[in-house]
């Protein structure tokens, strides 16, 4: 009877051990299952993580500044002495030039001693009134000083580099005095231009001084052509006359020797694709970066006009009210027409489903949820070609940076396995 009874409970735990091993075999089969297709599908996806990016919808463009001046010349055996600082603001009846005899024995001291002056202005014009604002901007100055001598040195164009040094020694100079609280630079330029009265009233018989008629912005950069460089003169020049004048590169031959800008508002002329015009007559917020000529700066559009067109080009007006100072100096210029930026999660265009033939703003892209492909709807608000600046539009699933996208979205389907 025990003997049965032992049989029986052997049989059971025997049988019991027969379903856990069928349970664990089956457990294992699953894992080995799910493990297959994860590599499977792994081995023929690709992913990345999404983040914060931004992009520009931006023109390149060569243009000319256009303004209304009065114009000073030279007489014979007389040479041109600067006296205002380049780009700087005169009134009427303010003096902006000396027409000096060249055949005064003072005559090269003069011109000498008006360089170093305009020198030192221009290298120490950072003056904002707040010792910690002045200091940080000499130090960006230094900071950009220091990458053109880096590619000036690449190109081997040492006269230039050792220019670039020395401009880099003066700001450090500059920032040493300012932070000990000495005047230095003042100093120099009270010695300069105490120097500067002497010879001149020496002088005064051999000089004839340049004074403004109307006040305006001063410029002695001159320039092939500059008597059509208004905006009345090009208006009705088509995008061949333009080009040309653009392109027009000759050594100034003229008698001209200092412009005086009286507009209140500058013009921007350039070429844009018929297309490009006809897309940004509109838009408010266009700015025009210009970096040429050893100036870096941004210039606000107040106004888009468009004129002639030919051969699908069209000539494009901007009209602004900023950055006077800088912008009359220029002639031609090579710079960017800024449209809008735009800022948001970066991903290629490849990623985005069907973006080729997408007609639409709103489309998808396929996010890996767990270990789970789920296409989620997406915005895209600008694309360059390559990438593309896009926003979450879905209700049920969000997408958010750091999340991981498939880039071939085109190999998957929504709700694959994926690793």
């Amino acid at each position: 009877m025990k003997k049965e009874r032992e049989k029986r409970q052997s049989g059971k735990n025997t049988g019991a051990v027969i379903k856990i091993l069928i349970i664990i075999a089956f457990v294992l089969f699953a894992i080995l299952i799910s493990r297959m297709a994860i590599r499977y599908y792994s081995s023929i996806v690709k992913k990345d993580l999404a983040y914060e990016g931004r992009l520009t919808d931006q023109i390149n463009i060569s243009g000319l500044v256009l303004y209304d001046f009065d114009s000073y010349d030279t007489v014979s055996d007389h040479s041109l002495i600067r006296i205002a600082e380049e780009g700087s603001r005169a009134g009427v009846n303010h003096k902006i030039g000396v027409l000096a005899d060249v055949k005064n024995p003072l005559y090269e001291e003069l011109c000498d001693i008006n360089a170093r002056i305009t020198d030192i202005q221009q290298l120490y014009q950072i003056n904002t009134g707040v010792l910690s604002k002045d200091i940080e901007l000499i130090d960006i100055q230094i900071k950009d000083n220091f990458l053109s001598l880096s590619a000036l040195l690449n190109e081997n164009a040492m006269a230039d580099a050792v220019e670039r040094k020395n401009n880099i020694d003066s700001l450090y100079e500059y920032k040493t005095d300012l932070m000990s609280g000495n005047n230095t630079r003042q100093l120099q330029i009270n010695a300069l231009k105490s120097r500067q009265k002497e010879l001149r009233q020496a002088m005064a018989s051999d000089a004839i001084d340049i004074v403004c008629v109307n006040s305006g912005y001063v410029t002695y950069n001159m320039y092939n052509g500059q008597h059509n460089h208004t905006y009345d003169a090009m208006y009705g020049m088509y995008p061949e006359d333009i080009k040309g004048s653009i392109a027009c590169e000759r050594d100034y031959t003229g008698n001209t020797v200092i412009k005086v800008a009286t507009s209140r508002k500058f013009h921007i002329a350039t070429i844009l694709s018929s297309s490009d015009a006809a897309r940004i007559k509109d838009k408010k917020g266009l700015k025009i970066r210009i970096n040429t000529a050893g100036l870096d700066f941004e210039v606000q559009v107040t106004k888009v006009i468009t004129g002639n067109s030919s051969d699908g080009e069209t000539v494009v007006f901007f009209e602004t009210d900023n950055m006077l100072s800088s912008l009359v100096s220029l002639g031609r210029f090579d710079g960017l027409l800024v449209i809008k930026e735009y800022s948001g999660l970066k991903v290629p265009v490849s990623a985005i489903k069907n973006y080729k033939y997408s007609s639409f703003q709103q489309t998808e892209i396929a996010l890996v949820k767990g270990i789970s492909v789920k296409f989620v709807k997406i915005d895209v608000l600008y694309s360059d070609g390559i990438y593309a600046i896009v926003q979450d539009a879905d209700d049920d699933y969000s997408f958010k940076a750091y999340d991981y996208y498939i880039l071939q979205p085109d190999k998957v389907s929504d709700g694959d396995i994926i690793n």
